[in-house]
């Protein structure tokens, strides 16, 4: 007889097998079903009978010995008579050893008793079934296999899953189970028989978690004329069975498919490696987004060995073509602005915006009752997680440098605007898995063959399976939360209803959500949970045009842009003063305890607006900003001119000539609290309140910073302009300081409740803690009015500073405002005590003892001319009787 080589596809049963030719070109490798003569096994069950005993024992005893071996087959007759009809034949392993004779030897075959075929010789027949028979006997006697005594060889297994296959799952989710692959459907669905830690058995059908590969056609399916394979899906069919059809290998359950119920999602184990990853790097699987997330140890391997193979355009992927990626698909960015729940504006390094879609990303849906401010009123009802998805990326990304990585560019459709869409890094952690993981978000689920996602799209999948498992968010089966915001600025009537318990606390938290110019923001006030319209006390802002044909005011969108880079959507602070008659609320805005109108004036981007400047306790901050920003030229002050002033004063004055001006009776009580020179000097003005308060203040100041350590190398420096805490030399005690100047010599400070300064080492200055920033400077910077004293430094000067300190030292004063100008008060003093008329003031008395030369070019002249002449007389009388700076005559007024 012929005999001819073949490989053991599989073993159906302990006496039949399929055999599997060589490959062929133009399709899968031959098959051919052949039956061991003369022997029989006991047969296999099914879905509708039991196992014979031994069954399974004989099919795994030839499982073992033969599976993907290399044999010699010889086949020897055909019965006809059985549909489909069955070839006999002998089996011959490599050393010459006949199968047949090895399974009846071990006990799991009997003798078949029967005679010659046609083609068969009788007396070779009968010498194989003697020698058959003998083998029988012989495992007979020692009770091997099915002849054991000891063993029923009936094994527990089950062809349909009898329970929920979640509780299945969860029994044995992310352990290695023993099994074997009865069945290769397609290359990633495979029908596997279970061995259970208890050694009964589950048939169930797997499908590789992570792939996909092409479908195969099916022998039984019920329409067969749309039964064809998918190119590669035979091909691939092959490749796993040539390497896992029927072999012994560890299964790991990882989910539920999505089918039949006992259909699962799992990983296959084998010694040779990953069959998944195998049928990926060659192009013969492709991977799935649903169940790449189930992966154990994760869907980054599955994914490179996609990658390489499309780089090779193996098989599937042959008519792939890789995206070119764009110059600015990488780059570093500020975050400036939160538009919603997944999508940001970020300016780059060459102050580009670029608005930005998470890659893969969807928001939160906005759920039924949610109402948009409409009309006059910004009252908002927000139901669902839109508003925590967009708080959450304020708080995370704004202001912050970020990474962004263009994935793909998502075109214009259904109205909708054309989107660039890119992964976001903060550092090393991606804001949309943040987003996906605390369940404020979920990923977008692409079409299979879609390549616009996210490079990070299977961190994404797992960010929302952690979500659904912890119930996160939108995957919660609690209410939907509600936000309701209030607009405080709707009219007056409410925006007062307001204040009181706005103004209760010093400074509130508040979040810029508008910048509308330069002085104008609209803000959010959580604690209070409403929105203001505020207005910077003290400033004016450029106008801003509303359109492209309303044209703005020189300097508008300057003030406006550096406001919204400053503070926009930021968390800031704000002290409120009152509310206009707009409803609009009126204050001070502070951005990382910078005051924002300060911050903006010494830029040069918005004037002083002079009467609510002198209102506020900031008022000497204001005018001293202005003062640099005209003296450096900045922003709107670019063209200023030092001379006209000057000009502008004379026209005043001019003006002031024709008509009669009128003097101002503002009367204060203070105390001189510091000179600089004999007619220029800080004072404190007389508030029992506020002198309690600042007792109070300095007490707790010094027990806070005296329990502190010294400052340290890794203290921010301090800057021109900061409110600190500085040890004044003289007596070591802490006090609230201004810094004036930093140089090599140290830092210049004044002292902001009493007006001395002095140069500090850095090791004596500290940053002011927030508790004591709530208290207004109490010292104020004025001038005697009509008077003009020479420097400290210059000749007399120190002389009429002991004068000045001699008529106010350690006495409570009464002042009269004469004038304000640029934040500094022109005061003429008098001593309750000693003034008996409105000429008989300390202004009077240095200028009769020769220790100060009368003003008359002061602005506000015109209104006080009786004191004027008071003063001129004085003047004179001093000169003629050379007392003071007049000791050796009259001296130049232009000295000083």
């Amino acid at each position: 007889m012929v005999q001819h080589k073949a490989v053991i596809k599989n073993v159906l049963s302990g006496d039949t097998v399929i055999l599997r030719g060589k490959p062929r070109a133009n399709g899968p490798p031959a098959e051919r079903l052949l039956a061991l003569s003369n022997v029989q096994a006991p047969r296999l069950g099914n879905t509708t009978r039991d196992d014979e005993p031994f069954a399974f024992g004989a099919r795994e005893y030839m499982r073992k010995m033969l599976v993907g071996k290399e044999v010699t087959f010889v086949p020897e007759y055909t019965v006809s008579t059985v549909n489909p009809p069955r070839e006999y034949g002998s089996i011959l392993l490599a050393n010459g050893d006949n199968v047949a004779h090895l399974g009846v030897q071990q006990g799991w075959l009997k003798v078949r008793e029967g005679k010659a075929r046609s083609n068969q010789d009788d007396e070779a027949q009968e010498q194989e079934l003697n020698g058959l028979r003998l083998l029988e006997q012989e495992a007979r006697d020692t009770g091997k296999g099915q002849w054991s005594a000891s063993d029923d060889g009936v094994r527990q297994v089950s062809y349909s899953l009898n329970q929920d296959p979640r509780t299945f799952l969860n029994a044995y989710k992310g352990k290695a189970l023993d099994a074997i692959i009865e069945q290769v459907r397609d290359a990633s669905t495979l029908r596997v028989l279970l061995i259970l830690p208890d050694q009964t058995q589950q048939v169930v059908t797997l499908f590789l978690s992570g792939i996909k590969a092409p479908a195969c056609k099916r022998d039984n399916a019920p329409d067969q004329a749309n039964n064809t394979s998918e190119p590669f899906g035979e091909e691939a069919k092959v490749f796993v069975e040539t390497r896992l059809l029927q072999r012994g290998v560890k299964v790991v359950l990882e989910g539920v498919g999505q089918g039949a119920q006992n259909n699962f999602v799992g990983s296959v184990q084998h010694p040779a490696g990953s069959i998944a990853e195998l049928l990926l790097s060659n192009g013969l699987a492709k991977c799935q987004d649903w169940s790449i997330t189930l992966v154990t140890g994760g869907p980054q391997a599955l994914r490179k060995a996609e990658t390489a193979a499309k780089v090779k355009n193996l098989r599937v992927w042959k008519d792939f073509v890789a995206k070119a990626r764009a110059n600015d698909s990488e780059f570093d960015a500020q975050v400036i602005k939160i538009v919603t729940g997944d999508t940001i504006v970020v300016k780059t390094a060459d102050g580009v915006e670029r608005k930005l879609q998470l890659s893969s990303v969807k928001q939160a849906p906005k759920q039924a009752g949610s109402v948009n401010p409409n009309g006059k009123s910004r009252d908002m009802k927000e139901v669902g997680y839109q508003f925590e998805a967009r708080e959450f990326l304020r708080k995370k990304l704004i202001g912050k440098q970020v990474h962004v990585v263009m994935d793909y560019k998502k075109p214009a459709q259904d109205g909708f605007e054309a989107k660039d869409c890119a992964t976001i890094k903060l550092g090393n952690v991606n804001i949309a898995q943040q987003l996906i993981e605390k369940g404020l978000a979920t990923p977008i689920r692409h079409r299979k063959d879609d390549d616009n996602r996210s490079h990070c799209y299977d961190h994404l999948m797992l960010a929302e399976t952690k979500a659904q498992e912890q119930q996160k968010g939108v995957h919660s089966s609690k209410d939907h939360p509600i936000v309701r915001i209030v607009d405080a600025s709707e009219n007056m009537t409410k925006a007062r209803q307001f204040l009181s318990s706005l103004k209760r606390s010093p400074r509130q938290h508040a979040v810029v959500e508008h910048v509308a110019n330069g002085s104008r923001l609209f803000l959010w006030v959580p604690k209070e949970n409403c929105r203001l319209s505020f207005v910077l006390a003290g400033v004016r802002a450029p106008r801003v045009g509303r359109s492209t044909n309303d044209k703005s005011e020189p300097f508008g969108p300057e003030a406006l842009a550096h406001a919204q880079d400053l503070c926009l959507q930021h968390d800031v602070e704000i002290e409120i003063d009152n509310v206009d008659k707009t409803g609009a609320f009126i204050g001070n805005v502070f951005v990382n305890d910078k005051n924002l109108a300060i911050e903006l004036l010494e830029q040069g981007l918005v004037y002083v607006h002079e009467y609510s400047a002198n209102e506020s306790r900031y008022a000497n901050q204001f005018f001293a900003a202005e003062r640099n920003a005209k003296t450096s030229h900045a922003g709107l002050w670019k063209e200023y001119n030092d001379e006209q002033p000057k000009q502008d004063l004379a026209q005043q004055q001019a003006a002031s000539a024709q008509q009669p001006a009128q003097p101002r009776h503002e009367y204060i009580d203070v105390v001189v609290s510091d000179m600089i020179s004999g007619s220029h000097f800080y004072v404190q003005l007389i508030h029992p309140a506020e002198i309690k308060q600042l007792e109070s203040l300095m007490k707790d100041l010094s027990l806070h910073y005296n329990a502190r350590p010294a400052t340290g190398s890794d203290q921010p420096k301090p800057r021109v302009g900061d409110v600190v805490s500085a040890k004044f030399t003289e007596d070591d005690c802490w006090y609230r300081a201004k810094v004036r100047r930093v140089s090599s010599d140290g830092i210049e400070v004044l002292y902001i409740d009493y007006g001395n300064s002095e140069v500090l080492p850095r090791s004596r200055i500290q940053p002011l803690a927030s508790q004591f920033k709530t208290l207004k400077p109490q010292a104020q910077e004025a001038m005697l009015s009509f008077v003009r004293c020479p420097g400290k430094d210059a000749e007399y000067g120190v002389d009429c500073m002991e004068r000045f300190h001699e008529l106010t030292a350690g006495r409570q004063l009464v002042a009269n405002v004469d004038a304000k100008e640029n934040g500094v008060l022109c005061l003429t003093l008098y001593d309750p005590k000693v003034s008996t008329n409105a000429e008989a003031s300390i202004n009077l008395e240095m200028v009769r003892d020769g220790a100060g030369l009368v003003n008359t070019k002061a602005s506000y002249a015109a209104a006080y001319r009786d004191i004027l002449r008071s003063l001129q007389d004085a003047q004179a009388a001093a000169q003629r009787e050379r007392l003071g700076m007049f000791v050796y005559g009259d001296i130049d007024e232009d000295a000083f």
